[in-house]
């Protein structure tokens, strides 16, 4: 029982946090000017790819869903500790139509993540087609939520 504690919650856990310190490195490198810039957008690239791809990986290889839901929810929780929450505990709180639509922006993203990993963590190729449209998605979501 113990051990698929572990392997159902501690490991997505782990694989969501290695997902957002790979993320942070685009803002480290491009912070210090460690690579050149052409090196930056490409690792910034995949980086827009890595969240919704994660937990399709995730769910094809471990057949985990809980695992794999947490993998496509978690990490983009932390995107958004990351982007918003810091400013709204700093007391920078924005207007409360953009607090709505921060939320239902990263509401959205989480929830689609979710059902990718869900759908690609079952054993048939037609939920893995479902959780492929649900990255289409993800991926046409986020892009148009950049401002």
């Amino acid at each position: 029982m113990k051990t698929k504690v572990i392997r159902s919650i501690i490991v997505p856990l782990l694989v969501s946090a290695l997902i957002h310190l790979f993320t942070l490195s685009v803002f480290i490198f491009d912070t210090f000017h460690i690579l050149p810039q052409l090196l930056v957008v490409f690792i910034a690239v995949i980086n827009i790819f890595i969240y919704p791809i994660a937990p399709i990986f995730y769910g094809l290889q471990t057949k985990d869903r809980i695992g794999s839901v947490i993998v496509g929810t978690v990490s983009i929780l932390c995107l958004f500790y990351k982007l918003h929450l810091n400013s709204f505990i700093a007391g920078d709180i924005p207007e409360t139509e953009r607090i709505i639509n921060i939320f239902t922006y990263f509401g959205s993203l989480t929830i689609i993540g979710g059902l990718e990993g869900y759908f690609a963590s079952k054993e048939q190729f037609d939920s893995l087609i479902i959780a492929i449209v649900f990255m289409i998605f993800w991926i046409s979501i986020f892009l148009n939520g950049l401002d």
